[in-house]
Parts: structure tokens; sequence; C-alpha cells
């Protein structure tokens, strides 16, 4: 659907959704070449579908400020990943056009849209008064808006890959072929486009706070929760390390419910939970009061929950031992599974009983 002026080959399958499979099937034979690929996504100890923490000084130039615009729309698409992207895109060139494939299709702009994909998503974000795909700012947070939404079909859809790897995969080559393949389509150039911002996006992102660790911030709120936060923390504490029963395995959700004295969370998977709190109670620092329920997300469907315990501890399953609780370090969960920072709440329930 996109094509930068670079990557003239994957425009002639981009928008080919509504031919016939037998002329799919011609074109992606004779322009894309399969190369095997895709990787595995699922667990809590998967590898993250992404990269967190924030954008690197500098990168964006004139475009910086509504980068960091775009990567707060939603937990998934970080501003280190927008950035990569419209490198990959246009070089961060607002005036750039791609090849005229299809029969007149043309992929346009910074974030390279075509007009009736930006007609979507755009919006008069810098208020100028019209709504443009040349205008960078209307883009970029067309983009971004663009790669939310990608980003919640590939969390629906199950698929191996990694959320963000998935939603980049739908960008390039259009979530027909993602679909079609229940992955990452086997394209040398949706494949290559992927890795190459993955790998960007790593050396572009600095990790929120300025560091990887988590340092304790204030509780400023009133909850009704069964167990108070003192209560809990010491629950929580009894039982992990020797004190764990082992029964836990990919059950860290019901776990922090638990901990709080709610026999059932309300919600299927861990990272919705966090889209179920409310938008003044999501905190994306690493900052967490103790207490606090932290979210990371792991590449797979479900992502990742625990509880804050302070000083830079989390009590959390399947880290150490699978099944089993134990208190860590809180940025054990990056470094031993490579997942995303989504951020903090507080230990609010709203669907719980």
């Amino acid at each position: 659907m996109k094509e930068g002026p670079i990557r003239p080959v994957v425009g002639l399958v981009i928008g080919a959704a509504a031919l016939p499979l037998v002329l799919l099937f011609a074109i992606a034979g004779v322009v894309l070449a399969a190369d095997g690929g895709g990787g595995q996504g699922s667990g809590t100890g998967s590898v993250a579908g992404g990269v967190g923490g924030g954008l690197k000084e500098g990168v964006g130039g004139k475009w910086r400020s509504w980068i960091l615009k775009a990567g707060g729309l939603c937990p998934d698409i970080t501003a280190p990943i927008l950035a990569a992207q419209l490198e990959e895109e246009s070089n961060f060139d607002d005036e750039a056009k791609g090849p005229v494939v299809n029969g007149g299709d043309q992929a346009l702009g910074i974030a390279q849209f075509l007009p009736s994909t930006f007609a979507q998503y755009g919006r008069d974000d810098d208020g100028n008064g019209r709504v443009s795909l040349w205008d960078g700012a209307d883009a970029i947070m067309a983009q971004g808006r663009f790669m939310c939404e990608l980003a919640g079909d590939a969390k629906k859809s199950h698929y191996s890959g990694g959320t963000i790897q998935l939603a980049l995969a739908g960008y390039n080559a259009g979530w027909y072929w993602v679909q079609y393949y229940h992955g990452i389509p086997p394209f040398r150039e949706t494949t290559g486009y992927v890795a190459d911002i993955m790998e960007r996006a790593k050396e572009w992102t600095v990790a929120g706070g300025g560091s990887g660790s988590f340092t304790d911030g204030r509780q400023s709120w009133r909850l009704n929760n069964p167990r108070s936060v003192e209560q809990a923390i010491a629950w929580a504490r009894s039982h992990a390390g020797d004190g764990s029963s082992g029964e836990w395995y990919n059950r860290c959700l019901a776990f922090t419910a638990i901990v709080y004295g709610w026999n059932v969370s309300g919600v299927p998977f861990a990272i919705d939970h966090y889209s179920v709190v409310p938008k003044d109670m999501q905190h994306t620092d690493r900052n967490p009061p103790p207490g606090a329920l932290m979210y990371w997300d792991t590449g797979s469907r479900a992502g990742h929950i625990a509880v804050y315990l302070g000083d830079g501890k989390i009590v959390s399953n399947d880290i150490l031992r699978h099944g089993y609780i134990d208190v860590v370090d809180a940025d054990m969960i990056e470094k031993k599974w490579g997942a995303r920072y989504v951020g903090w709440t507080p230990p609010y329930f709203p669907r719980a009983g």
C-alpha cells in the first residue's frame, strides 16, 4: 500500500488484494521471491515484538516533535519505530514520490501513503486548515494511527512474528498478505523492511527515565481493593520464592488480581488490562509507586503484567521458573525476554470480581 522511492517492487503487490488469487500468485511469483522467515512470538517468555524507551536526541530533524506525538498514540507503536519507518519510507522527505504502479497508484509524502489510504487516517493535525499527505505533521500522525490499528489487528490475529513486526509487514505489503500467510509474508522486500526498521529503531532508542532501571514514585491513588497496597505486597512476597506453589504458568494477570484479593481480573489478556484502566491512570514513565501494576509487550497476544514491590523489584511468574512466582529486578523482563515496557497503572481492577 505504501512504497518508498527506493523500493518499487512491492508496490505491484500492495494494492492487489482485490485481484483473483491466481493473478496474485502470478504477481508474487514473478516479482517477489519468497525467502522464508517469520519469527516466533508466543508465551510470556517470547522475544518481544518491539523496542521501548524514548527517541535518541536529534533523530527526526524538524519532524521530531510530531514523531514523538505520534509515538504516544498507543502503547505498541513507539517513536523510534515510527522514526525508523519514516527513514525507510522517505528518508524524512515530505516531498517524496514513489513510483507509479498498478496503473496509476503512487505512494506520496513523508510516510508514503496512497491517497486513498491517507483519506482514512489523515486529519488536520497541524491546524493549518487542510488535511494533506504533503503536510509532514498530518502524514506522521496518520502513520501513527494506521500503525496502531495494524498493531491491534496483529494482537487479534494470534499470528506469530511479534506485534510490531506484523504491523510493519501490514504497512509494507498490506494486511491481506499477513492474513494469507498467517504471519509476516515471506517476501524479501517485506522481511527486509521489517528487519531494517526493527534494527534501526533499537539503535535510536534510549531507555525511558534515562536508564533501564526503575525507581519508586509516590502513591497518590485511593482505591477500594479487597487488600490494601501494604497487604497486597506482603501477600505477594509470602507467595513468592519458596512460598510459591508453582501453579502460575502463563497466569500473570490472574496472579496480580489475586494479590489484591480478587478472584478474577475480568480481562482475558494481561496487556488488555492497561487499556481498560482510565487514560488518566496510564503512565509510561519508569517511576511506578510500590503496589503499581506494570505492563510489557512480549510479542505475544497476552503480554505481561507484574506487581511493583518498590526498590526496583517486581513479583512475577515464569521469569525464573515456569509456573512459579519470584521477586526479581523489574528490568529483568526486558533484559531476559527482550520485552518492551509499556507503562504502569494504579492497582485498579474495574472488571474484577
